[in-house]
């Protein structure tokens, strides 16, 4: 009963649960606010703002918000990383790890006006999903993640077998 009614108000927050079967569950706003608030937001539901690290965790994304079909960087979703603070290289905003991964669209990042120190993922074309930067400010939905502990198969030491 206490996971049906944490699901009710986790949609009646605006956002949607993606469905496939990764180690990471995303939560999909549908509501826009600036990037600082998306952060908060995750946090206060209990959950991490999403970080992309490597390709197999950019499939996943795309495969959560493959269904949206707006396409160009005003209809994107933050991914919580940011260059404030050193306006050189961005890093993760929730652990401050820099990015060894990326996949920025072509001429991007462009940082125009000296104004984009928020990263984002948007769809160029149906099913093509690149990285931008963004002004903090500007509202956009968000990607919540809950990483799934995946118990390791363990075995007994002490055991021998004799073959």
């Amino acid at each position: 009963m206490n996971a049906k009614i944490a699901f009710l108000f986790i949609l009646s927050l605006g956002l949607q649960i993606s469905s496939q079967n990764t180690s990471s569950k995303y939560l999909i706003s549908n509501q826009k606010v600036p990037f600082h608030e998306a952060y908060l937001r995750c946090r206060q539901y209990g959950l991490d703002p999403v970080e992309i690290t490597s390709e197999e965790e950019q499939l996943e994304v795309e495969e959560a918000i493959k269904h949206d079909k707006e396409l160009g960087w005003e209809n994107g979703f933050y991914i919580f990383a940011t260059n404030l603070g050193n306006k050189i290289s961005y890093y993760w905003l929730n652990t401050g790890r820099p990015l060894f991964y990326s996949k920025f669209g072509t001429g991007l990042p462009n940082n125009v006006g000296n104004k984009e120190n928020c990263l984002q993922i948007f769809q160029t074309t149906l099913g093509n999903f690149v990285w931008n930067d963004v002004p903090c400010e500007h509202k956009l939905r968000f990607i919540c993640q809950h990483k799934i502990q995946i118990p390791i198969d363990t075995f007994d030491v002490n055991r021998v077998s004799i073959l």
